[in-house]
Formats: C-alpha cells, structure tokens, sequence
C-alpha cells in the first residue's frame, strides 16, 4: 500500500490517500485513517475497566463504493494499540486486522453492527447492518453461542467520514469535522451469570474523542452496581 502525507485532519483523525496494487490498470483507491486513542478506551469486564488502552486505530476504505453489491469492505487495524489487545474473535488468526462488510444502509447512515446470540430458550438471536469476517474473507468472526444467554456484538461508527449516494448507484466519501460522536469500534463477548457455572462479559472499545460526563458517569455507575452484586453474592 503506497500513502502520501495526510489530506485531512482533526484533532484524534489524520486521512491518507493510498493506492493497491499500482501496476494494475484499474488500482483501488482509498484513505488510510489514523485514529488516536483517548480514554476510557480499553478492555473492560462488566463495565469495569481492566486494561487501559493507547496508541491509535487504523481505518481503512475506498473513495467510492458500488451500491449494487449491498456489502461495502472495509478494514480495522488494532495492531498499533498498546498493549496490544487480546482476540475475541473466532476464525481469524489474532483479530487485530478485521475485515468488515457493511451494507449500503450502513455505509450511508455512517454506523454499522452485528448482534449474535442465544436467549434464554435457546432461540437464535442475530441482528446486523455489517458483518465481521474471518481471514477467509466470508465467514462470521463473531463468536458463535453455545448456551442460552449468551452473546456477541460489535459496532462500528464511520467517525469524521460521510459517505454520499451520488444517484448511479455508487456512494462517495466526505470528510466530517463536525461530526461529535466518540466511540470508533467496540466488540463484546457476554455471557449471563448464572449460579453455578458465573459468566462475563468481555468487552474491548476504542474512543478517539472525549466521552460526555453522562456516559462516563454511567461507565463508573454500572461499575459500582456490578461490584455491590458481586459482594452480595459472595457474602451470600
């Protein structure tokens, strides 16, 4: 991939234009999309932070999609995160490089995500306006369920980035500055506690804005109401 220096930038994002495979006559065009990390980005467990997360997120896509297909590819890169983070994925060797398909409703509204589950009657739980997909390209990434209550969720939010249908059946890229969202990508892995067996709930999310005091309140809340439950049960 060949890249020029950034031809946008805001305070947590710089884009780059970049070029595959330059001999060919047809190359794909993109941006590279380097993101910084800020707090509370990290891996938490029932809402309480275990590990903090630094470093940077990448992103990439391409310039124009074709609405035809309903499936837009793009690529999160974690591998610049620090400490590195751990895979909550299946089927991809270190699930710091996922591919992602997001529909054309997706790519357009500018947020994707997938819920997979079993609920408490073991019926099959799945929801999605994008897909993660294994190293081959094709298949869920998402851990799949084996017992009723638990789940797998991931989001994606196109931050800074508007994509716009241009009426022949293609969807170009605008750059966002404005945009004040500040959560890029977060996947969770949940599993309802049960008396017997415990459960968890694994969780790794990247922000590259400052989070409001209300939802960073609710972090710190839930967190606590987490802990009192335990405490209960212990003492129990």
């Amino acid at each position: 991939m060949d890249t020029a220096g950034p031809i946008f930038a805001t305070a947590a994002m710089e884009a780059y234009v970049f070029a595959d495979d330059l001999k060919s006559s047809t190359p794909t065009t993109g941006y590279a999309l380097r993101y910084s990390l800020l707090p509370p980005s990290g891996l938490y467990d029932y809402s309480a932070q275990t590990q903090a997360y630094a470093g940077e997120v990448w992103l990439t896509v391409q310039d124009t999609y074709t609405l035809a297909a309903d499936s837009n590819r793009m690529t999160v890169y974690t591998d610049t995160v620090s400490p590195l983070p751990g895979n909550l994925l299946i089927g991809d060797s270190n699930g710091l490089d996922v591919d992602i398909d997001l529909s054309n409703a997706a790519l357009l509204s500018g947020a994707g995500y997938e819920i997979t589950g079993l609920d408490d009657q073991f019926n099959s739980i799945y929801q999605a306006n994008m897909t993660l997909r294994d190293d081959s390209g094709y298949n869920q990434a998402l851990l799949p369920c084996l017992d009723a209550g638990c789940g797998s969720t991931a989001t994606l939010n196109l931050l800074y980035l508007i994509y716009l249908d241009k009426g022949d059946g293609t969807a170009s890229l605008f750059f966002n500055s404005a945009d004040t969202r500040a959560l890029l990508y977060q996947i969770t892995n949940s599993y309802d506690e049960d008396p017997q067996y415990g459960g968890f709930d694994n969780r790794q999310s990247y922000y590259v804005a400052p989070v409001p005091v209300p939802a960073t309140l609710w972090l710190f809340v839930s967190g606590l109401l987490m802990l009192g439950s335990r405490l209960r049960r212990f003492r129990g």
